[in-house]
């Protein structure tokens, strides 16, 4: 069929049957039900020149997967995050300890928190590599760097008899709730809440985008007409902004 100007050709698999249901071809019906095997034998043209077919795409900074999840993402996104850290161990002694927070939001942050309230909603296994990420920034950027460093300025033979066996509180690292606490920083489910809270607030202020805005449910009792109703629980952006607001 013939959508606008470009002429699009489906080839599919023997076996099925794709019928075009209204005048103007807007939907189609499958009449089998397509296995794995058969999804990997369909294939679109356009112009005679076949699409090439992708397991993911990067729209709009966020990469989505063929599965509709967000693996890919954060699996990128926790690599990106490493190069920063890294970036900044190597620039952080030439920079005046007053800027280091500007530095943390500037190249760490900025990155951790763009598009938060679309894959923030993964359950906390998936999150947690972001979430050891950022607490390794923490720890270069405000952590005890003199007492790191003491610990290795010898090495076990010339410590004190009672000291050379290393037991496995010499490689235990830094607390970084402390250091959360005491420069004011969100960490990685926090932000996910704020953001959610804040887009929330936006959307129900100026009912932009409308699409988002429809999907909200709002309370029928008197009185009550600014309630949000909770949906179903599920890792969505409405579940959580929802769930914020009551």
């Amino acid at each position: 069929f013939r959508l606008g100007l470009v002429s699009v050709n489906f080839l599919c698999p023997e076996g099925w049957l794709l019928t075009p249901n209204g005048v103007r071809f807007s939907s189609w019906e499958v009449m089998k039900r397509p296995t794995e095997e058969d999804s990997l034998k369909f294939t679109v043209k356009i112009q005679d020149i076949a699409v090439k077919r992708a397991t993911e795409t990067k729209f709009l900074g966020v990469i989505i997967d063929e599965n509709l999840n967000w693996n890919a993402h954060i699996t990128k996104l926790s690599k990106k995050l490493s190069c920063s850290a890294g970036i900044i161990n190597s620039i952080k002694d030439n920079i005046p300890a007053e800027l280091h927070k500007d530095i943390y939001y500037t190249l760490f942050e900025s990155h951790l928190a763009y598009g938060i309230t679309v894959w923030g909603g993964e359950k906390n296994y998936k999150i947690d590599a972001l979430f050891k990420m950022q607490k390794k920034c923490m720890r270069i950027l405000f952590g005890d760097k003199e007492a790191y460093v003491d610990k290795f300025k010898t090495c076990a033979r010339t410590r004190e008899f009672d000291q050379q066996e290393l037991s496995a509180e010499f490689y235990k690292r830094e607390h970084t709730k402390p250091l959360f606490n005491s420069k004011s920083i969100m960490n990685v489910r926090n932000l996910y809440v704020y953001h959610c809270a804040n887009d929330i607030f936006k959307i129900l202020k100026f009912r932009t985008p409308i699409s988002i805005f429809e999907l909200l449910k709002f309370s029928q009792r008197a009185g009550k007409s600014t309630l949000l109703v909770t949906p179903a629980p599920s890792n969505e952006f409405i579940y959580f902004a929802s769930l914020e607001c009551c």
